[in-house]
């Protein structure tokens, strides 16, 4: 629940903000770009692994104000909003909306009214904070090697040393600790949403026929669109007359956009959507992944197009072609047959527990006691395999998380490895069998999984931040931040 309501909570010397005070580091989420100039800049995490460079161009961020002692009685930072028991200080909003402005001037998009842009990264804080309370009831937790290797990757495509990093930051007004714990609350956050949410995604082998099928009597089912969007959320609980009135704002937001309006710059402002702080970039979507309410208006856009408004359960889109394209196909040569076993951190039991059960199943295997297939059909955490006996079939490389790809690529036939820690927890895998295969037909099979589970994983990640806010109390001190528009409170997940 939220209350809006409420006077500002200040903080002055020789005060101590409420207890659970936690400053969250930055959490915005650029594409990957290069750049004049060298800019190191913190992405989310899966871009960060995935993306060649974390270069940007921009003008440096002022250094953090010195924390020298102040006069008695000056005031020196303020609660603006109470997460459960956590405050947000004022000085993290300002923290997280210069970087954010940073980010958005070096992509070129407009930055909005101060008021605007705060409204949004407010409501992302609020999400963070949500998250990393929830990881740290679970006991989900990133140690100094796991971080270091991040870094240390970091570093590598800014073309630097893990040792030349911290320096790097300096000379850009930057703390190196605040980055630190800006990437560690990154992959603790994708920890948790692999483990709470990605985990538990279950995709059909009928699934995966339809989409295929649906692929084939489309004549786009194989383009891809890159898209971006506004998203007009329903308050809560909306009504017809509520329903109607967001209409009308999409309208005319949409005539906006028409007579020139920046697509980038109002997504970052209106849109209630995950990406807003992308410009409501997307990305790509295969033709055949599309959701349902877009099939029928994307593929009739041509490229820079942008689309009426289009009614969904959550509010009204906006959608804008960004590009099109016809994927090559790709033939992967190896595949390896495995086995696996999941063994996944729970309320009751911690992630060492979790990996001394790992290295327990692993030795009573190895000494013949019980085979593989009988251990993942009783202890494995993962859906999609426990009742087959760990069996995976046949899969390639890229299809694996890389530590356990690395791990299967270096066994023989019969071997099993080592427990792999994954962001889902402790691995176990056993090599059945290896082959060279022209993946054809199976790499489309492969191909509509992954659709079909990055949709679902949208779906119920939105859904899952969703149910966090619902259930947190939401004190926001600040009426300017509560709506930048009306001043009144509201859920956003």
């Amino acid at each position: 629940m939220t209350d809006a309501q409420g006077t500002r909570n200040p903080i002055r010397e020789g005060e101590t903000p409420l207890a659970g005070s936690n400053l969250l580091g930055n959490d915005f989420r650029p594409e990957g770009r290069r750049a004049a100039g060298r800019w190191i800049t913190a992405f989310g995490v899966g871009l960060l692994l995935l993306s060649g460079t974390a270069l940007a161009a921009a003008t440096p961020t002022p250094p953090e104000t010195s924390t020298q002692a102040a006069p008695p009685g000056k005031l020196l930072d303020q609660v603006i909003a109470v997460i459960n028991d956590q405050p947000i200080l004022a000085s993290t909003l300002n923290r997280e909306s210069r970087q954010i402005s940073t980010v958005l001037q070096a992509q070129g998009t407009p930055i909005p009214p101060a008021n605007v842009l705060r409204h949004q990264v407010l409501n992302r804080l609020i999400t963070k904070t949500l998250e990393l309370q929830m990881a740290r009831r679970l006991e989900i937790t990133v140690n100094d090697d796991q971080l270091n290797r991040v870094l240390a990757e970091i570093a590598q495509r800014n073309h630097l040393t893990l040792a030349q990093l911290p320096q790097a930051l300096k000379t850009q007004g930057q703390s190196y600790t605040n980055f630190r714990n800006t990437i560690r609350n990154q992959l603790i956050i994708r920890q948790l949403e692999q483990q709470e949410v990605a985990a538990n995604i279950v995709v059909t082998p009928a699934e995966i026929r339809q989409y295929i099928q649906r692929e084939n009597r489309a004549k786009t089912g194989d383009m891809e669109y890159k898209l971006a969007q506004i998203l007009l959320a329903f308050p809560a609980n909306a009504g017809p007359g509520a329903i109607t009135a967001t209409l009308k704002q999409a309208q005319k937001l949409e005539s906006k956009l028409q007579s020139g309006g920046n697509f980038s710059s109002l997504a970052v402002a209106k849109s209630a959507g995950p990406n807003a702080l992308k410009g409501g970039t997307i990305g790509w979507r295969k033709g055949a992944d599309l959701p349902t309410i877009f099939a029928a208006v994307v593929p009739r856009l041509k490229p820079g197009e942008i689309s009426a408004p289009i009614e969904g359960p959550s509010g009204y889109h906006i959608i804008k072609l960004l590009a099109v394209r016809k994927p090559r196909s790709r033939l992967i040569g190896i595949q390896y047959h495995v086995k696996r076993i999941l063994i996944r951190p729970n309320p009751i039991r911690t992630l060492k527990q979790s990996f001394r059960l790992a290295v327990k199943l692993r030795d009573t295997i190895k000494a013949g006691k019980t085979r593989f297939a009988a251990a993942a059909r009783e202890y494995s955490d993962d859906p999609n395999s426990a009742g087959n006996g760990g069996d995976l079939g046949w899969i390639s490389p890229g299809n694996l998380a890389p530590p356990v790809a690395k791990a299967v690529t270096a066994l023989a036939p019969g071997q099993i490895s080592r427990p792999i820690k994954t962001l889902q927890g402790w691995e176990l895998v056993e090599l059945i069998a290896k082959r060279k295969h022209n993946m054809g037909e199976d790499a489309r099979r492969n191909a509509a999984y992954q659709a079909i589970f990055q949709r679902k994983l949208r779906e119920q990640l939105a859904q899952f931040k969703r149910t966090l806010r619902d259930q947190a109390y939401i004190h926001i001190l600040d009426p300017s931040l509560a709506n930048p528009v009306t001043g009144q409170g509201k859920n956003q997940g």
